[in-house]
């Protein structure tokens, strides 16, 4: 499914006049609800590797940024995995009160920064993966499709008419509860597959128990 298929087939659900304006914020809104509610495989990105340089104390979080999944510093062949994750409070005063250097062993979100508990004593090498937000699906090429609109497109559709019922006057609420309703089905499923594929599909490992 492409932006336009997409477009039309909210168009076509909705069933209203006058709704083109507005669905290019319905699509945009429903693929941040996924993002916000799901931490899937596609997600995850670990970019290139980049230096740190001695007396760092913070790294600038990237623009697509959503939640660490790990962190480690490089010397030369020896890796430090930062472990520890610390109170933005406690942080800011390990890391800025004093002037001493060392092994990062513990970060704290600080507003766009991760930041150290000490600034580092040398330059390593950061190495990191992270939950990021997928390529925004907008009309024009090559944006026109991602992977939210390739390969969970029932799932995006459910979540731009789900975020439509709260805003769209006139909706039946039996639609609503119909579309709130399936927004959630088609994020649980897009979770259970994420969750079996990751434990090599031990469904005991990945699924609720059934009584």
């Amino acid at each position: 499914m492409n932006y336009a298929e997409l477009e039309q087939a909210i168009k076509d659900w909705i069933n209203k006049p006058n709704l083109g304006k507005i669905v290019p914020t319905l699509i945009r809104f429903g693929q941040r609800d996924l993002e916000d509610n799901l931490r899937i495989r596609p997600m995850e990105y670990n970019p290139t590797t980049a230096n740190v340089n001695a007396g760092t104390a913070s790294l600038a979080l990237p623009s697509d940024y959503i939640e660490l999944l790990w962190l480690k510093l490089i010397d030369g062949t020896t890796v430090y995995p930062i472990a520890y994750r610390e109170d933005y409070k406690t942080m800011m005063q390990l890391a800025y009160n004093t002037n001493d250097t060392g092994l990062p062993v513990m970060i704290a979100r600080v507003a766009d920064n991760l930041v150290f508990d000490i600034k580092t004593d040398i330059a390593y090498t950061r190495d990191w993966a992270y939950y990021r937000r997928l390529t925004t699906l907008i009309a024009a090429a090559p944006s026109n499709t991602n992977w939210w609109s390739e390969n969970a497109e029932e799932a995006f559709l459910m979540a731009c008419l789900n975020k439509a019922s709260l805003y769209v006057s006139g909706i039946p609420k039996e639609d609503k509860e119909k579309w709130a309703s399936a927004a959630l089905e088609t994020i649980e499923r897009l979770r259970l597959g994420n969750s079996s594929e990751s434990t090599s599909g031990v469904i005991l490992r990945s699924a609720p128990w059934v009584l």
